[in-house]
């Protein structure tokens, strides 16, 4: 499967286009902080919901943001399978498998918990991230005062190799396949795909290395700069308007009062 960066194409436009890039880059944290902290997990599901009527308002691709999440849920479920097994103490099932597995309720409880955080978390940054072009994400970065220059040119370097380094290990492994080398472990092709990317990542740190010397010659000084974009009055506002919406979520609506009810009106 192709990598690709969470990240919109130059030429497509959509309203968000009039907002700020720093603003688009911001809002996410003011929505994820909270449930990362208040362990509630109709919190997290009404923040989810929030950002789908988001998606689907501004007419974002929600189809391309939930193919980039399902890459992630691998990842997530061998994080949060393994919870119920060791966390808790009242015991809700057991199995045999030959030897005897418990099962707690407040692992499960806290291994449900954890997956939507976690899958939340990488739902709303997707989505904020995909209305972003590769240059205002890079603009966003530069633009927050509170992050050095060196780490805002490490992640950009860092995002530039991901696609490159992906590629040429599919190629890697297209050519061992048309020799004939089949592997049917999954561990021993997670062998391979490690060793591939391990080889090719000294390679492009070498070539990396070389292209910042090369840079620096030619009198790159190591800050990336822009042409200024000044925060307008109405992206101070959307900051404001969804820091309220987060609050209120957070502290002063009974949000599972609130589903209780949801749930006897259409149950």
């Amino acid at each position: 499967m192709e990598i690709i960066l969470p990240f919109k194409h130059e030429d497509e436009k959509n309203i968000l286009n009039n907002i700020h890039p720093l603003t688009r880059f911001v809002l996410p944290f003011i929505l994820v902080i909270p449930f990362l902290i208040i362990n509630d997990i109709y919190l997290i599901l009404t923040t989810i919901l929030v950002i789908l009527i988001f998606n689907l308002v501004f007419r974002l691709q929600i189809l391309t943001i939930f193919s980039r999440l399902r890459a992630l849920l691998p990842f997530v479920l061998l994080i949060t399978v393994f919870v119920p097994l060791y966390i808790g103490d009242t015991i809700l099932f057991q199995l045999n498998i030959g030897i005897l597995l418990n099962i707690y309720e407040e692992g499960l409880i806290f291994a449900i918990t954890l997956f939507f955080r976690i899958f939340g978390a990488a739902f709303v940054f997707l989505t904020f991230l995909s209305s972003l072009t590769y240059s205002e994400f890079i603009e966003a970065l530069t633009k927050l005062r509170v992050i050095p220059s060196f780490f805002t040119g490490s992640i950009i370097i860092m995002l530039h190799y991901i696609p490159i380094l992906a590629k040429s290990n599919r190629k890697v492994l297209d050519a061992q396949n048309l020799r004939g080398k089949n592997m049917t472990s999954y561990w021993r092709r997670l062998k391979t795909h490690a060793f591939i990317m391990g080889k090719n990542l000294v390679s492009n740190m070498e070539r990396s290395e070389k292209l910042y010397e090369s840079l620096k010659m030619r009198g790159f000084s190591g800050k990336i700069t822009f042409a200024p974009k000044k925060l307008k009055v109405v992206d101070i506002s959307i900051v404001l308007s969804f820091f309220i919406i987060s609050f209120f979520l957070s502290y002063l609506i009974n949000l599972e009062l609130l589903y209780t009810e949801v749930f006897k009106l259409f149950f």
